[in-house]
């Protein structure tokens, strides 16, 4: 089994987390593989304490981006992997129990005909929660990655990033994060770097399991709980879904999207007119989501009508791998 995650100015959370990986129970062989993204508060020297109580191997990648972190390791290291082996993905903010990768390697172990695993994500609230967010308690699990399944077989994109597995033969037959997706620097990026790779598994027949004893705590950040976090990341998780509906496809489905998202801004702004101004933030969430998803349907047109007319132009230039990531 190998533990891959990347970090960028991650001390803070990292003082929390690492602690908390010397009481996992560690199956044999385990090793992390962490990723500084180009930290320039006190992550590496941290990492450095730690390097001789964990099994940890640290690497730079200077290109901004949780996936092009991902798969700098899987580039680096998947040929060493057996094709059953586990892959554990997870991020720099959570609080593993003691037993969260035994389980994930025994669901593993139980189920040789599932290549992806879902593992259970609670949230680690701050001291202070602002109650100005409840309102928008239904939509927690995107906002703060959180997620929970009875254990049996589920969809893939129950797999996010704080807790999931994939089998390492998945990895060696191509198949990588697509940088286009998640964290990369910047306030607008697209969500859902984690379900973009799920959804092409379960398109190419992979199996999943929801492994609800493999279970983290996310940390919860107190800077996540203002309104304008929880709105800007309304506009992110949108954002993603309109692009990655609109792959692959053509202007019809980019109607239909422009369609459904008018329907919930106009949906939102005649609620507006009797919904007490308490729950306004609820509205803010609704209408910001719908925005993000006309944008990201509509930048995933035109990216892929400029990628064909550059390949009638000049196909000389261009080759099979035009969208990163890709399978």
């Amino acid at each position: 089994m190998i533990v891959i995650l990347s970090t960028l100015n991650g001390e803070t959370r990292l003082r929390e987390m690492l602690p908390a990986l010397l009481r996992v129970r560690l199956p044999a062989g385990t090793r992390f593989h962490v990723v500084d993204n180009g930290s320039t508060d006190g992550t590496r020297a941290l990492l450095a304490g730690y390097a001789s109580q964990l099994p940890l191997t640290v690497h730079d990648q200077p290109a901004r981006g949780k996936n092009n972190c991902l798969n700098l390791v899987l580039n680096k290291v998947c040929h060493e992997l057996a094709p059953k082996e586990v892959v554990v993905l997870t991020d720099d903010d959570i609080l593993p129990g003691a037993d969260w990768l035994e389980e994930m390697q025994a669901a593993a172990d139980a189920h040789p005909d599932c290549d992806v695993f879902a593992g259970r994500i609670l949230p680690h609230w701050p001291t202070n929660i602002n109650a100005r967010i409840e309102p928008v308690s239904r939509y927690y699990g995107v906002l703060f990655s959180l997620t929970s399944s009875v254990e049996g077989p589920c969809d893939a994109t129950l797999a996010w990033g704080p807790n999931m597995a994939v089998r390492a033969h998945v990895f060696k037959s191509g198949f990588r994060f697509d940088p286009a997706f998640g964290p990369n620097g910047s306030i607008g990026y697209p969500m859902g770097s984690e379900t973009e790779l799920m959804e092409r598994l379960e398109r190419a027949g992979h199996r999943a399991w929801f492994a609800e004893r493999a279970c983290v705590r996310h940390m919860i950040r107190a800077s996540q709980l203002d309104a304008t976090s929880i709105v800007q990341r309304a506009f992110r998780h949108g954002y993603g879904v309109g692009w990655r509906t609109q792959r692959g496809k053509g202007s019809l489905r980019l109607l239909m999207t422009q369609w459904a998202a008018l329907r919930g801004l106009v949906s939102v702004r005649l609620r507006q007119f009797w919904t007490p101004a308490s729950v306004q933030l609820l509205q803010d969430y609704r209408e910001t989501w719908a925005r993000g998803l006309a944008s990201g349907a509509l930048f995933e047109y035109r990216r892929a009508h400029r990628i064909a007319g550059f390949a009638e132009t000049v196909p000389e230039r261009c080759d099979n791998a035009a969208s990163p990531g890709r399978d």
